[in-house]
C-alpha cells in the first residue's frame, strides 16, 4: 500500500477492504464453529430388502356392523333395553346380542394388547344409547379392547366385508 505525503488536494480512489475481510473473517469462523452443533440426525429405521417376504400374523380387521334390519333401536330404549332377537353382524357373521361377549372373547383372545380393536359401523338413525349398550356387551369380556368407528354407512347396511377380501 502506498501512502500519500504531502498536500496533493484530491480524493483518494482506493477502496479499503480491511474491514470487509475482517468481518468475512469473522463470519467464516461463526460458520465452522456452529456446522458440527447444527448437524442433528434421526434414528431411522430403514426397511429391510424388498425380497425378504415377512410372515405377517393374523392382522384380520374385525368390523361390527349395526343396522336397523338387524336390530331396530331407533327410538329411544328406555327401561326395556335392547329388543329381543337383536343381532349384529362381525364381518357379515351374524351373531345374538347376547352372544357377543362371548364372540369378542373368541375373536381377541390369541391377539396383542395393540391389536385387540373391533371397528363399529353403524347407521347414522340408530339410537346413541343402543348402540353403546352393544359395545358395552361387546367390552364384557375383553377390557382392553379398543374401538375404532367406521363413517362409511354402506358397509352398517352391508354387514361389513369379508375377512378373506383384505
Amino acid at each position: 500500500m502506498g501512502m500519500a505525503v504531502g498536500k496533493k488536494g484530491g480524493l483518494q480512489s482506493d477502496m479499503n477492504v480491511t474491514p470487509l475481510v475482517d468481518v468475512l473473517l469473522v463470519l467464516l469462523i461463526i460458520f465452522m464453529v456452529m456446522t458440527p452443533l447444527a448437524l442433528r440426525g434421526y434414528d431411522v429405521q430403514i426397511p429391510r430388502d424388498a425380497g425378504v417376504v415377512i410372515p405377517q400374523t393374523d392382522q384380520t380387521q374385525f368390523i361390527m356392523s349395526i343396522s336397523e334390519a338387524d336390530c331396530p333401536i331407533t327410538a329411544p330404549l328406555g327401561l326395556q333395553g335392547l329388543p329381543p332377537g337383536c343381532t349384529v353382524r362381525i364381518n357379515k357373521e351374524v351373531v345374538r346380542v347376547d352372544a357377543l361377549p362371548q364372540k369378542a372373547e373368541e375373536i381377541f383372545k390369541n391377539r396383542k394388547k395393540e391389536e385387540k380393536i373391533l371397528f363399529i359401523a353403524a347407521q347414522e338413525k340408530l339410537n346413541y344409547e343402543g348402540i353403546m349398550q352393544i359395545v358395552d356387551l361387546a367390552k364384557t369380556n375383553v377390557p382392553d379392547l379398543k374401538m375404532g368407528i367406521v363413517t362409511d354407512e354402506k358397509l352398517a347396511v352391508s354387514g361389513g366385508f369379508d375377512s378373506a377380501s383384505q
